[in-house]
């Protein structure tokens, strides 16, 4: 199954094959929300009926059977969303579905498998299903997709992001598209549009009216224990994604270790430029090779994998929390070399 990030005219497409249903497999927020968001909007253009229903294995047909009545006195046609949570259902309940989906070609259906398996795919009241439906992926995009996926959420917004552009968000997103997206969303409100370059996107990436990240990045790398402060309280009130944050660290002393363990202990500005460090983060850079040592450094990306995890929902933590301890250890550390 081709991952798709930003589909659109989805029902155009179903109405051209002869199909009524969309199947969505996974819960990745973006790529779920923006797939029903434009279900959803072809509905209230054509005066179509929407309709929202979620279940799961608890619920028994007589619960679900008056829900897919049509109740709209100006519409003939439902549209009818479904989010089941898993694919564990009663029996009745998954005859009943393929036999209204099959039975009402006028109506259209979309139905979401938030979790699924391989069992739920091979089943046959599935199988039976899927000859009624396209079926569209949302799950987080792999290591080899997220910069496609990353593109495609751009040109939905009418963003030109550059290919360095393109992979320094994906570096510093760290693989989260829900994360990456708050970034795009907040340069598409900036009214930038084409020729992003890295320049740009360091200069507007989740900038604050007071801070902005690569300030953080430049109090904490020099030791200012205050200022870092301010900045972490600042973009905890804001609800600044810590995932950015971490990834910010994470671009940076991705780049001191490659430099810090490489054969050739030369630090040119080319060298800095292939690794995508430009600007004062050069210096900072050149600073903490000379100030960290090698156990220093291994610990630090140790620290920002188990970040990530947490950010993720895949280790148990506050993200804030471990930022927060893992930001002002590095400052504090700068600190105390400065002294």
């Amino acid at each position: 199954m081709e991952a798709i990030f930003a589909p659109i005219d989805i029902i155009k497409k179903i109405q051209g094959l002869n199909k009524n249903c969309v199947i969505i497999l996974g819960n990745e927020p973006v790529v779920s929300n923006h797939i029903k968001t434009d279900i959803k909007t072809y509905s209230d253009l054509n005066n179509i009926e929407y309709k929202s229903i979620r279940f799961d294995s608890s619920n028994k047909l007589d619960q679900i059977r008056p829900l897919f009545e049509n109740t709209s006195l100006f519409s003939n046609q439902t549209n009818f969303n479904i989010s089941i949570a898993s694919g564990r259902i009663l029996e009745e309940t998954k005859k009943f579905l393929v036999k209204v989906i099959s039975e009402n070609n006028d109506d259209l259906f979309s139905i979401h498998f938030e979790s699924f398996t391989k069992e739920l795919i091979k089943s046959a009241w599935f199988t039976k299903i899927k000859e009624s439906s396209i079926q569209l992926e949302a799950k987080e995009p792999s290591t080899q997709e997220i910069q496609e996926a990353i593109n495609a959420r751009a040109n939905f917004y009418n963003l030109s992001l550059d290919k360095e552009s393109l992979s320094l968000l994906s570096n510093l997103s760290l693989g989260n598209l829900l994360a990456a997206e708050n970034e795009i969303i907040k340069l598409s409100l900036l009214g930038i549009k084409t020729d992003i370059d890295v320049k740009k996107l360091i200069s507007h990436i989740s900038n604050g009216s007071k801070f902005d990240s690569f300030m953080l990045l430049d109090y904490c790398m020099s030791g200012q224990i205050k200022k870092t402060a301010e900045a972490l309280s600042y973009f905890e009130e804001e609800g600044i994604e810590p995932l950015i944050l971490n990834g910010m660290f994470s671009w940076v002393f991705t780049a001191i270790s490659k430099l810090k363990f490489s054969t050739d202990r030369s630090v040119t500005n080319s060298k800095l430029i292939e690794l995508r460090i430009f600007g004062t983060t050069q210096e900072l850079v050149r600073n903490s090779l000379n100030r960290l040592s090698s156990k220093q450094v291994e610990a630090s990306l140790n620290k920002i994998k188990e970040i990530d995890l947490i950010c993720k929902g895949m280790r148990i933590g506050d993200p804030w929390l471990e930022i927060n301890r893992f930001v002002f250890g590095i400052s504090r550390l700068f600190n105390n070399k400065t002294a």
